[in-house]
C-alpha cells in the first residue's frame, strides 16, 4: 500500500510559529550571555522551545546557527543604531542615547567570544560575521560625515576611523562594571560620550 503524502518536509517542525525566528532569538541570547564554547545546541533547543532535531532542520550545526545568530543580531543593532541617530538633538546627545542602549545590554565581550569561535568557524563564516559588525560602523561613518560637512564634528577625520574608535569605547564601557559601580549607566554613557568627543569635536 502507498503511503499516503502530507505535504510536510521529514523532520520540519510542526506548528505555526516561526521556529528559525525563535532558534535564532535564543542562540544570540545564550551566545551573548555566556559565551560561544559554554553554550550547547542542547540548551538552545530547550530556551527555543524546540527539539534538537528542529535546529538541524534550518542550520548545519553548532556554527553555522551562531554565524546566522550574530549576524541577525548586529543587522537589529545597525538598524536601531541607524533609528537613535535619526532622532532629533545634536548628534552628541544621539551618541549618548547609543551609549545608553549598548550599555544596557548584559552579555560577554564580542572578541572574547569571537576568539572562543574562531577555530569553528570557516573562513566564510567569519568573513560574514565580520562584514555584519562592519555594517554597524558604516552607520556610525555615515552620521559622522554629515556632522562633519555641517562643522558640527572636525573635519579631515576619517569616519570609519572614528566610528571604530567610538564602537571600541563602547565595548569597554560594557565589559568594564567597575567603571560606574552604582549602576548609573547614564552617567556611564555621558562619560564615555564626553571622552569621545573631546577628540572629535570642533575647535574652539
Amino acid at each position: 500500500m502507498k503511503r499516503q503524502q502530507t505535504g510536510r518536509t521529514p523532520g520540519r517542525p510542526k506548528g505555526n510559529t516561526d521556529s528559525r525566528s525563535v532558534l535564532l532569538n535564543a542562540a544570540s541570547a545564550l551566545f551573548m550571555a555566556y559565551g560561544y564554547e559554554p553554550v550547547s545546541l542542547n540548551q538552545i533547543a530547550e530556551k527555543a522551545g524546540v527539539t534538537k532535531a528542529s535546529i538541524y532542520y534550518y542550520f548545519n550545526g553548532k556554527s553555522d546557527l551562531f554565524t546566522a545568530s550574530v549576524t541577525e543580531m548586529m543587522g537589529r543593532i545597525a538598524m536601531y543604531t541607524r533609528q537613535l541617530l535619526a532622532q532629533g538633538g545634536t548628534l552628541r546627545e544621539r551618541l549618548v542615547k547609543v551609549a545608553e542602549a549598548k550599555i544596557a545590554v548584559n552579555h560577554v565581550e564580542f572578541e572574547t567570544m569571537m576568539r572562543e569561535a574562531i577555530h569553528s568557524l570557516s573562513e566564510a563564516q567569519r568573513l560574514q560575521i565580520r562584514e555584519a559588525e562592519h555594517d554597524i560602523h558604516r552607520v556610525l561613518a555615515e552620521y559622522f560625515a554629515v556632522a562633519a560637512e555641517a562643522g558640527e564634528m572636525r573635519s579631515g577625520e576619517d569616519p570609519l576611523l572614528l566610528a571604530h574608535a567610538f564602537s571600541s569605547l563602547l565595548m569597554v564601557g560594557g565589559r568594564d562594571t567597575s567603571l560606574a559601580p552604582d549602576a548609573q549607566q547614564s552617567g556611564l554613557a555621558e562619560r564615555i560620550v564626553n571622552l569621545f568627543w573631546r577628540g572629535a569635536g570642533p575647535h574652539a
